[in-house]
């Protein structure tokens, strides 16, 4: 449950961003959070995202009680990451640039490490790429049904080994299928967006991106 009531804040818009499978939707009260949560939706490996999570009290340089809620807290499924306490960050931001944030940091950093966390401060230089892009534009695809000829299409299709590209699969699979290459498309970037296909999510999304069959299918 959030420590904090979101409000208005510098270079902001609030909003609750949907994080699909039946989870809670994090509230968020700006562009760049709406934008991490989006990629942490995206991440198959994010179990739950939390936001304003706790407050955390400690000491300023004059001695003065200070207290500092970050902006989210992570959780991971299958135990190999530990918790993230996150705070959102644009990189050019005065206090930021200045080290006057160090002391909440630092509070925040003593404070997940005795509880077996991380703390990290995250800027729209790592939020905002072309993999925020390829979610963003993935993420509608996520859920929608697939013809079953069509998927097991799909899948021999890329069984048969050899490089191929997006425009080549659906071309291939539109011809065996007698589909035009619109209609298989859509499944094309549903398994994508389902991690049945893989692709280099760290690259624009284009019909001539490489594509493969998952080695295996996470949840």
């Amino acid at each position: 449950m959030p420590v904090r009531k979101i409000g208005l804040c510098y270079r902001s818009v609030s909003g609750r961003v949907p994080m699909g499978q039946g989870q809670p939707g994090v509230q968020v009260e700006s562009t760049l959070e709406r934008d991490f949560a989006l990629l942490c939706r995206f991440d198959r490996s994010v179990a739950t995202v939390e936001e304003q999570p706790v407050r955390i009290e400690y000491g300023d340089a004059e001695g003065r009680a200070r207290s500092y809620v970050p902006d989210f807290l992570l959780t991971y499924r299958g135990g190999r990451l530990v918790p993230r306490l996150v705070e959102i960050k644009y990189s050019t931001d005065p206090m930021l640039v200045s080290g006057q944030l160090e002391g909440r940091f630092a509070a925040a950093r003593a404070y997940a490490r005795r509880l077996g966390w991380r703390f990290q401060v995250v800027t729209e230089l790592e939020i905002r790429t072309p993999r925020l892009e390829n979610a963003t534009f993935l993420l509608p695809f996520r859920g929608r049904p697939v013809a079953a000829g069509l998927r097991d299409g799909l899948r021999e299709s890329l069984r048969k080994g050899g490089q191929k590209n997006v425009a080549s699969l659906a071309d291939e699979v539109a011809a065996a299928l007698n589909l035009s290459r619109p209609e298989v498309l859509p499944g094309i970037w549903t398994m994508v967006a389902e991690f049945e296909v893989a692709v280099d999510l760290d690259r624009p999304l284009t019909m001539t991106t490489i594509v493969a069959l998952a080695r295996e299918k996470r949840p």
